[in-house]
């Protein structure tokens, strides 16, 4: 069977559609991966997806190139992993083939897709949704092979926290991050000086950065997600994909949106557009992020949104590096409370597989 999979930013493309490609592969099929436009895109999207083996690799390129060869695509089946609904639509309809969404959320599907998502919780609020599991928590088992574990050597030691930064996938951020977590690092060897950091860097962060990271005491290293967080006793990060990494992984810690980096997160649809307008795009962007806040029911992580609760420690506003130090501190001189939020995570967690069960409803199409 020939298989078009559809996605766009970097969680999408790591944290969904590998362990989707992965399955197909492993069962022989064909698989064509489009990398769709992305407001969230790292740069390094293609880098990252030439690793996974597929049989053709389309893209990124702008809208209208994507649309117009997506006219030649021959194709069994579309399974679309993030981004825009209407290029699903148009390579199935164009190559006569059914149309498979995967979701965190509720959204405008095309007509006569099969919705899936990963939660119970969450198929409750889509219309025709079935829940699968977290595809995330399959990519997470991708990670955990021998030679990455052995790479990820950092022993547990008595009264000496093991703490993850993440710095984000996004170079504007991450450019901003880098100021802001040195501060945050200083100001938590201040509290406890026995505190060991290390900087995560994904697959979609250049290795010609880790001198500036390195220089600043940060030590950043190279590694999948799903082994580092096995060997960490807390994180620290940002809104994202690897909320749901750390969930999968029982690893407690601190989501953070400070002001100066909430000014740089893109916005989808037409608040996007509306956000790069001269003196108030800010403003639109800000009131955006906090009417989904507001929806949300006032939690930004994704674990805290699905509970409806602060499972993950969490901070957004006018927050500085002291006030996430601190927070942080709180939360290590607690060990209990960790364990507590260790197990509720996992608890939240679900079973692996998604990527076997979706590979298994397309095949029974």
């Amino acid at each position: 069977m020939r298989v078009s999979i559809l996605t766009n930013g970097p969680g999408e493309l790591w944290g969904w559609a590998r362990p989707v490609v992965m399955e197909l592969r492993k069962r022989g099929h064909i698989v064509s991966l489009w990398l769709l436009p992305c407001q969230f895109s790292s740069g390094y999207e293609r880098e990252a997806a030439s690793l996974l083996g597929v049989d053709k690799l389309e893209g990124p390129s702008n809208a209208a190139r994507i649309w117009h060869d997506m006219a030649s695509e021959k194709t069994d089946h579309v399974i679309q992993l993030g981004g825009d609904m209407l290029f699903g639509a148009r390579l199935s309809k164009s190559a006569h083939a059914p149309l498979t969404c995967y979701t965190y959320g509720a959204r405008k599907f095309p007509a006569g897709a099969k919705i899936l998502t990963a939660f119970t919780k969450q198929a409750r609020k889509i219309p025709n949704a079935e829940a699968i599991g977290d595809l995330v928590k399959d990519a997470l088992e991708l990670d955990q092979t021998p030679v990455q574990l052995q790479s990820w050597n950092w022993p547990k030691l008595e009264d000496s926290p093991r703490v993850l930064f993440f710095p984000g996938t996004r170079p504007l951020i991450r450019s901003a991050a880098l100021e802001w977590l040195s501060e945050v690092r200083k100001c938590i060897l201040e509290k406890m000086p026995s505190v060991r950091i290390r900087t995560l860097f994904s697959q979609f962060m250049p290795a010609s950065e880790f001198q500036e990271w390195d220089k600043a005491g940060l030590n950043p290293i190279k590694c999948g997600a799903g082994a580092a967080m096995l060997n960490a006793d807390y994180a620290l990060t940002q809104p994202g994909t690897n909320n749901f990494e750390l969930m999968h992984c029982g690893l407690p810690g601190l989501v953070v949106a400070p002001e100066k980096f909430i000014s740089l997160i893109p916005v989808g649809g037409v608040a996007h557009f509306l956000s790069n307008l001269p003196f108030i795009g800010s403003r639109i962007k800000k009131f955006a992020l906090m009417k989904k806040l507001k929806r949300w029911g006032g939690v930004m992580s994704l674990p805290n949104r699905i509970s409806r609760h602060k499972v993950l420690n969490e901070m957004y506003g006018d927050i500085t590096p002291e006030d996430a130090a601190e927070a942080m501190y709180e939360d290590l001189r607690n060990p209990e409370q960790l364990e507590k939020t260790r197990a509720e995570l996992l608890s939240l967690s679900g079973k692996k597989g998604a990527a076997s069960k979706l590979c298994d409803i397309i095949s029974a199409k």
